[in-house]
C-alpha cells in the first residue's frame, strides 16, 4: 500500500484521481483509529435521571399576569358599586340610571348641509312668494263676490220660501252678504206671535 493508487477513499466506479492522495489515507486511518478507541472505551449505560425542569413550563407569568388584571377589574368594579350604594344611603333620592349613550351617525354633516340647503331654497321660494304682485284687483273681486252673493241669497229666498214666507226674515236683514248655498244653514224658524 505504498503507492497512493493502491489506497482508494471511494469506490473506483465514483472515484477520480483527486481522491486517491496519500494525505486522504492518513486522514481516514487517523479517523478510524478514533473511533475504534472510542467503541473500546464505551460502557453501556442506562440514563434514568429526570427530564431538565424548564420554569416557564410550570410558572406560566402572563397567565398569572391576566388573572391579576382581571381580580383588579372586579374590585375596582366593586368599588364604584360601593360608593354608589353609599351615595344613594345618604343623599335625596335621585334617578342615576340615564342612558348616556348619544347616537353618532356618519352622515350627520351631510344631512346639516342638505338641511341648510333646502332651508335657504325654502327661504328664498318664500321671498319671491311675497315680492309677487296680484295679476287681478282685489277690492274689484271682492265687491264682485258681495254683489253675486247678494244675489244668489235673495235668489234662494224667493224660490224655496215663496209661499211660506211674507216678509224678509231677520236674519237676512242683520246679514244681507249671507247665502245659504255657502253655509248649508236652513233659516232659522220663526216663532207665531
Amino acid at each position: 500500500m505504498n503507492n497512493s493508487l493502491d489506497y482508494l477513499a471511494y469506490p473506483v466506479i465514483v472515484s477520480n484521481h483527486r481522491q486517491s492522495t496519500t494525505f486522504r489515507k492518513k486522514l481516514d486511518f487517523g479517523h478510524y483509529i478514533f473511533h475504534k478507541n472510542r467503541i473500546q472505551i464505551v460502557k453501556p449505560t442506562v440514563d434514568t435521571k429526570p427530564p431538565a425542569a424548564h420554569t416557564h413550563h410550570t410558572l406560566k407569568l402572563s397567565k398569572l399576569q391576566g388573572e391579576q388584571k382581571r381580580i383588579d377589574k372586579i374590585e375596582y368594579e366593586n368599588k364604584q358599586l360601593c360608593q354608589k350604594i353609599a351615595n344613594a344611603h345618604r343623599g335625596p333620592a335621585k334617578v342615576d340610571c340615564w342612558n348616556e349613550y348619544f347616537s353618532k351617525s356618519l352622515n350627520r354633516e351631510t344631512r346639516n348641509r342638505e338641511l341648510v340647503r333646502i332651508t335657504v331654497e325654502n327661504q328664498g321660494i318664500l321671498k319671491r312668494l311675497d315680492d309677487r304682485k296680484p295679476h287681478y284687483d282685489r277690492k274689484a273681486s271682492e265687491l264682485d263676490w258681495q254683489a253675486r252673493g247678494h244675489v244668489c241669497c235673495i235668489s234662494c229666498l224667493c224660490s224655496a220660501y215663496t209661499h211660506s214666507l211674507r216678509r224678509t226674515p231677520q236674519w237676512l236683514e242683520s246679514d244681507p252678504t249671507h247665502c245659504l248655498h255657502r253655509q248649508n244653514k236652513s233659516p232659522p224658524r220663526q216663532t207665531k206671535s
